[in-house]
């Protein structure tokens, strides 16, 4: 297991160096050798020598999840000099939501998900469970998903500080913002934040449910995600980086899948209303500084949580060859 821990390690690297360049721009101007993209490199660098060592012989993983984890790194290489190229034609960029960047979460996602499924098959004979490497795989794929919608949690609290006169954000940020609300949320409506979250927990919850046949992997993937959040969040607090929201109401959609696991229809209608009611009554109480939310949006993540798993009944399950597991 010493070289797929390896690799959580590596992701790790990559989440710390993704979480810190969130917060770097938005109080410094883009950099293409600041601390935050050196981290990031180091994390990268170390998965690109444990994958080529499976190119060299294969010893952990099958063709497949080696080749997926291969088009994951290429794709995330090709991103590299578009959004270079991309920051030289349109200046400073704030927004997580550029086309470039996506090109960043498509490779990392199909990174993970490659060294998940080479864990997965490596570890078949052990009953998949939430104390296992499953579940950093999981929650380093949920914070892929939920990165581009770091935008609006870091700029939730920073908007709030630029408004009222204390904005921490360099002088040279400051003076190329002329529409404050505009380009601190990176531009993006206010209903991608809410909708976005939810399709992206709901599905990647049903697909563990799905494949590892265990209901605590998400909610611990989840539940160390928002750890891992609040850890960085009070570290950059600590040394004068600006923070975020940490999105502590995605819980309720695992954990309702958890509760009401015969019923999973019930569990995603209970879980997305639960995070989004929860989310809308910080929002209008004034206890945590949110991104902007309105309660029209009530109906659409209503939808999702109902439509979900229903889509998921309807598609013809995955067969998992029936043997003998032991839990460890």
């Amino acid at each position: 297991m010493k070289y797929y821990r390896l690799w959580v390690l590596a992701f790790l690297l990559k989440f710390i160096g993704s979480a810190w360049d969130a917060s770097y721009h938005f109080k410094y101007l883009f950099e293409e050798y600041s601390i935050p993209h050196i981290v990031n490199t180091i994390g990268f660098a170390l998965g690109a020598c444990l994958l080529i060592q499976e190119w060299r012989r294969l010893n952990y993983m099958d063709r497949f999840s080696r080749n997926l984890i291969t088009i994951g790194y290429v794709i995330f290489l090709i991103g590299i000099p578009l959004d270079f190229t991309y920051h030289i034609a349109y200046g400073i960029d704030l927004t997580t939501w550029s086309p470039t960047h996506f090109i960043y979460y498509i490779g990392t996602a199909i990174m993970i998900f490659g060294v998940w499924r080479g864990y997965f098959l490596y570890s078949r004979d052990i009953q998949p469970s939430w104390w296992s490497l499953h579940t950093w795989f999981a929650m380093y794929l949920l914070e892929c998903l939920m990165f581009p919608n770091m935008q609006q949690e870091n700029g939730a609290i920073s908007y709030d500080q630029y408004i009222h006169g204390k904005s921490i954000a360099s002088k040279e940020i400051l003076e190329l913002i002329s529409d404050p609300a505009s380009q601190i949320f990176g531009g993006i409506p206010e209903w991608v934040y809410p909708i976005y979250s939810i399709l992206m927990v709901a599905l990647l919850t049903i697909l563990i449910i799905r494949y590892c046949r265990d209901y605590t992997i998400p909610v611990m993937a989840t539940a160390l995600y928002i750890l891992l959040r609040f850890v960085g969040k009070a570290i950059f607090a600590a040394v004068g980086y600006p923070t975020s929201y940490v999105p502590i109401t995605l819980l309720f959609i695992p954990l309702c899948y958890l509760l009401f696991r015969k019923n999973p229809r019930l569990a995603g209608l209970a879980g997305t209303l639960a995070y989004f009611l929860a989310l809308f009554a910080i929002h209008k109480t004034g206890i945590l500084i949110t991104p902007p939310l309105v309660l029209w949006e009530l109906a659409p993540v209503a939808v999702i949580g109902v439509l979900v798993p229903t889509i998921n009944s309807i598609v013809k399950p995955y067969q998992i060859q029936k043997t003998e597991k032991k839990v460890v």
